[in-house]
């Protein structure tokens, strides 16, 4: 937390590190941000599927605004200066978007499974259905966290 790490890697590995990150903020944010206000302002959209969908554009913007913003900061400057209390924020934060990402995608693949490998079943994904997938989503990431 006190010097540049630059042991580890040349100074303009650094820099580079930062742009990619921050293409990665320019492109994320708008594409997770528009996904919610679309969402919000059609009601055609709003089914359960969709739900899970939207947690993963919640869960986006976590890693985007707590995550890559505070690591192109820390790439620009060689090093963490925000200090020991905020390395632990930002760590949680960006742990908890990445985990809801992984476990929405498991909540999409098992609604997937069943659709695909049980299709003359009598099951129906519900707004139930994908409400509870997204409180296991939200336990288990900050169970994992």
């Amino acid at each position: 937390f006190e010097y540049p790490q630059y042991y580890l890697a040349d100074p303009w590995f650094f820099r580079l590190l930062a742009f990619y990150i921050f293409s990665l903020v320019i492109t994320g944010f708008p594409i997770n941000f528009l996904t919610l206000l679309v969402t919000a302002q059609n009601k055609k959209l709003r089914q359960p599927l969709n739900f899970i969908l939207v947690n993963l554009a919640v869960a986006g913007l976590i890693m985007v605004i707590f995550g890559f913003t505070v690591t192109i900061f820390s790439c620009v400057n060689g090093y963490f200066a925000l200090g020991p209390l905020s390395c632990a924020i930002e760590g949680f934060m960006a742990t908890v978007g990445g985990q809801v990402s992984l476990w929405s995608l498991v909540v999409l693949a098992v609604e997937r499974y069943i659709v695909v490998c049980k299709p003359m079943g009598s099951f129906k994904f519900t707004a139930t259905h994908a409400g509870v997938g997204c409180a296991f989503t939200w336990i288990m990431a900050l169970a994992c966290a």
